[in-house]
């Protein structure tokens, strides 16, 4: 755990404690020491004298200032002040409202920029007075400013309730996308009263159920049992994951992560190999995944699922079924274009293609992929160190003392700094968003390694001189995950984290990406979705949220990389259909949708980019690829057969050619988040964004602060949900999201930036988004 870097936060404003006694000698105290000897005078007569008062010293003038330069990030609590001055060791500051003197209070500044607070303020026009305490300024430095709304202004306690009741939206069709083994779970669905009851009729298959129990985690919510799953309340029309695995008692708190699953965690103590206890074929879970379709209400939350949305058929759809729509300028999204075409898929929101999936065609000399190259439509698609360096497996097995290979790298360091500036300018540098992985597989090297500090600067040379200077956006980026920086899984207090937006970048904690670091010189940090246990990462979504606006503050773009299968125990199997039987293919367990479909909305909101990993196009037949080392593992069964009979498949094993990978869902999840964003914030893009006013079931109002991250960390901090808009031109975009939530209906009041309160309904982990 790292150690607390702050204890207090800027925006409080402590009073200062002041080194010189005389820089706290106010008019005030004099009064109050003159009128004590008064009184002593006439308590005892003329006896007693009247002993000399020092006046306090003279101040020297200020060299300069203090001047207020510029008042942002306005709340109603408080609101960042950058001013010049010289000399300055402690200024006072005045907040003022027409003749009334608000707040008043000591800063001793230790930068240009300072945070001050005052008590929550209506919306109005402000003045803002500062002036030198520990010198004198030669006159005081005024600004007026705005509190409003969309800065997170406060109107009165108690606004006016919403007209008109809130309607229960009823409950659509769900439609199943991912099952397994029916044995393992097998979930029926009744409707009663709005919501749909969730029972599971498989058999109880414990080998020992006094110390093993069902976890079940239903979207966000996480439930043991010890039976099988019955009239569980879901509600709402958000996609739906429910996933079971069979958890020793003991290790609650612990979760799955306890359960040992690869050689290294068979070796740790910590580690368990019976923290869980696998279904017959020896797998790990079982899950099922739906999507609810209906008719879009012109007052609710915008579907996530078009209507037109059909999974039963097992094969990626979402270039053919979705609406065309086009992101806003700067916002990006790699995905692959087969088998609809390229024009296609870049009408359907995409605006880079993958390096490994584009048109290639020798016999025109791969015009077409020229063409896209240097247009900047294109995406390097994870590259590996090994092809970004030139480097070839020699196929040594020992290793540097630093962990990194000997097979791949001359030193522990990699490439001596002078070849690695070489390399900028030799490596295959042809597209404009350069996604590469340096931090994992053989090749690895630390990413303090001195080749990155010689090989980026180098780099960036190049992509300004090949895209920059002609006007095309390009991103540079090191590694398709971090695990530096700061999370709120690190469970810090709230103080600390919101300390850090109120640190400049180059104050920040010490990092590779601080100024003058090794990765200085790149232009994105990309947060990986890739989630191991699932009982673990149920708040994944505001944890998202938050990495990306660090990265920002740090002074980068951000943007996500998502895996939509749980990077853990892939012994699990999704059930695909055939004409003539039935494969259960082994594969690693689906993504919550609502989390896949949040991540894509989250890289758009908080960051401008966002690619998935294994997001593969549409198979022309569910035809696999059986060669040996390929990885495909599972069971036929033929129609009518209840054994398995695996040499019979072979006829689905086309060896080569257009293969199929099966089906998760996960490409058409992508594409709903990206889709959700566009027809909400991404109308709005460039406009006033503010986190608003809300409660839920009539509860006490929430007012957010509006400095950057904070209504995140206390979101996170308190276990509830947030909203947050953006406007533009009358229109707000505006979404609710908890990661915290259950699963049944809720009465959502929101304040919009025009004080207009309104209700919804909402339910589950989802996103709630709507333009209005």
């Amino acid at each position: 755990m790292k150690k607390l870097l702050f204890w207090v936060l800027l925006a409080i404003a402590q009073p200062l404690v002041a080194q010189n006694v005389k820089d706290l000698v106010f008019k005030g105290d004099l009064d109050r020491v003159n009128a004590r000897i008064d009184s002593l005078k006439k308590a005892i007569g003329s006896g007693v004298v009247t002993p000399p008062v020092t006046p306090p010293p003279s101040k020297k003038a200020c060299p300069q200032g203090p001047e207020i330069r510029r008042i942002f990030e306005v709340a109603n609590t408080g609101a960042s002040v950058e001013f010049h001055g010289e000399g300055v060791d402690t200024l006072q500051y005045e907040l003022w409202s027409g003749a009334t003197r608000i707040k008043t209070d000591l800063i001793a500044p230790k930068r240009a920029i300072v945070e001050i607070a005052y008590p929550a303020q209506p919306d109005g026009t402000y003045q803002l007075v500062i002036r030198g305490q520990s010198c004198k300024s030669k006159e005081d430095s005024k600004k007026d400013f705005p509190i409003a709304r969309s800065s997170g202004g406060v109107v009165d306690p108690t606004p006016e309730e919403p007209t008109g009741g809130v309607i229960t939206p009823g409950v659509f069709p769900l439609i199943g996308m991912t099952r397994g083994y029916d044995e393992h779970l097998n979930l029926v669905f009744r409707d009663s009263a709005n919501v749909r009851l969730a029972t599971d009729i498989a058999p109880d298959n414990r080998q020992d159920p006094d110390r093993y129990m069902y976890r079940y985690m239903i979207n966000g919510d996480k439930l043991d049992l010890n039976s099988r799953l019955k009239n569980y309340v879901v509600a709402g029309n958000n996609p739906l994951r429910v996933l079971v695995g069979k958890l020793k008692k003991e290790y609650s708190a612990e979760g799955f992560n306890k359960w040992a699953g690869t050689p290294e965690e068979y070796k740790s103590d910590w580690f368990k190999i019976d923290a869980g206890e696998s279904f017959s074929g020896g797998l790990s879970y079982a899950f099922q995944t739906y999507v609810a379709k209906g008719a879009q209400d012109a007052a609710g939350f915008l579907n996530h699922i078009p209507q037109n949305y059909d999974p039963s058929d097992q094969q990626v759809s979402w270039a053919e079924i979705g609406e065309d729509i086009k992101l806003p300028n700067g916002h990006f999204w790699a995905a692959d274009w087969k088998p609809w075409g390229v024009d296609r898929v870049f009408a359907k929101g995409v605006t880079h293609l993958p390096h490994h999936s584009l048109p290639w065609n020798d016999a025109d000399s791969n015009q077409q992929v020229r063409l896209l190259k240097f247009a900047g439509k294109t995406f390097s698609n994870f590259q590996r160190i090994e092809g970004v360096f030139g480097r070839l497996n020699n196929g040594s097995t020992e290793l540097w003392p630093n962990g990194t290979s000997k097979a791949v790298w001359p030193t522990a360091d990699g490439l001596p700094v002078d070849e690695a500036r070489e390399w900028a300018w030799k490596t295959d540098a042809s597209d404009a968003i350069w996604l590469s992985e340096m931090s994992e597989n053989v090749g690895w090297q630390p990413a303090g390694s001195p080749m990155f500090g010689a090989f980026y600067p180098e780099l960036r040379k190049r992509y300004e001189q090949d895209f920059g200077s002609r006007g095309i956006h390009y991103e540079i980026c090191h590694n398709y995950f971090w695990q530096g920086g700061e999370s709120l899984v690190f469970n810090q207090s709230a103080e600390y984290y919101k300390k850090l937006f109120r640190t400049e970048p180059k104050d920040l904690p010490s990092t590779e990406y601080s100024p003058g670091g090794t990765l200085s010189a790149t232009t994105m940090i990309v947060e990986a979705v890739y989630l191991r246990a699932p009982d673990q990462v149920l708040r994944q979504p505001i944890e998202l949220a938050f990495r990306l606006e660090y990265f920002k503050h740090m002074g980068y773009h951000a943007g996500v990389a998502l895996f939509g299968q749980g990077e853990t125990r892939p012994n699990n199997r999704y059930r695909i259909d055939f004409p003539d039987g039935t494969y259960f293919k082994e594969d690693k367990f689906p993504l919550d949708p609502n989390v896949h479909i949040a991540s894509a909305f989250f890289s758009q909101v908080y960051g401008n980019f966002y690619a998935e990993w294994g997001g593969f196009g549409k198979a022309n037949q569910k035809l696999f690829d059986g060669r040996p080392g390929q990885g495909l593992v599972g069971e036929w069964y033929p129609k009518g057969s209840s054994e398995a009979r695996n040499n019979e498949f072979n006829k689905y094993w086309p060896g080569s050619g257009d293969i199929y990978h099966g089906f998760t869902g996960s490409a058409d999840l992508s594409y709903f988040g990206i889709r959700l964003y566009a027809k909400t914030f991404g109308q709005t893009d460039g406009g006033d964004r503010a986190y608003l006013r809300h409660r839920i079931d009539g509860g006490e109002w929430i007012t957010p602060s509006n400095f950057k991250a904070d209504e995140l960390v206390d979101a996170y901090k308190q276990q509830r949900g947030f909203v947050y808009s953006q406007t533009l031109a009358g229109k707000t975009g505006w979404f609710y999201h908890n990661s915290f939530a259950d699963n049944n209906w809720h009465t959502l009041d929101v304040q919009l930036p025009n004080g207009q309160i309104v209700s919804q309904k909402v339910a589950g982990n989802g996103i709630h988004a709507k333009l209005q």
